[in-house]
């Protein structure tokens, strides 16, 4: 029961919740049913959180819905990028398994998260920063950054990536 009260305190709290989250608090919840516990069993007081309600309806109300509500946000701001782009564009603008969209950098060196510039560009830019784990550092007093290249063909597959290092900010010529 921690991973639901858990996620009833972030949910009553504002927080941003995530996306296994439900999953593990799905799997608790399987685990007091295998368990023998009957889900019209009703929960009393835990910790300092007190629980009015059965076992099922705690499910249904911070496991089940809450991530029904991500699910439909997710799939809301992915739309647009899965109408536009294909290939190695789409996989590289959303990444499912942690949730976030990326934002690529035109010709020219202007950030954009627009679908239709994005589909539309045959190249994308990308300020990776520094190349290593730690931060190396210029003769100039600068950080060293990597802009990378993506070059895609019509079809949105990647074609080719290359990658230059610069010393502080990358400059405009930097992304073209």
């Amino acid at each position: 029961m921690s991973q639901v009260r858990s996620i009833r305190s972030s949910i009553e709290d504002g927080d941003k919740i995530f996306p296994m989250e439900f999953v593990y608090c799905l799997d608790k919840y399987e685990k007091l049913i295998a368990s023998g516990v009957s889900p019209t069993v009703r929960v009393g007081e835990y910790a300092e959180i007190k629980w009015n309600a059965t076992l099922g309806e705690i499910k249904e109300k911070y496991c089940v819905a809450p991530e029904k509500k991500v699910n439909e946000d997710w799939d809301a701001k992915t739309a647009p990028y899965k109408a536009v782009l294909k290939a190695d564009k789409l996989r590289l603008v959303i990444n499912e398994n942690s949730r976030v969209v990326y934002s690529y950098a035109l010709t020219g060196g202007k950030y954009t998260d627009d679908a239709k510039l994005l589909a539309a560009a045959k190249v994308w830019f990308l300020n990776i920063g520094t190349s290593t784990a730690e931060s190396r550092i210029c003769t100039n007093g600068g950080k060293l950054n990597s802009v990378r290249r993506y070059s895609f063909d019509a079809n949105h597959k990647l074609i080719g990536t290359t990658e230059k290092e610069y010393c502080g900010t990358p400059p405009a010529s930097a992304y073209r």
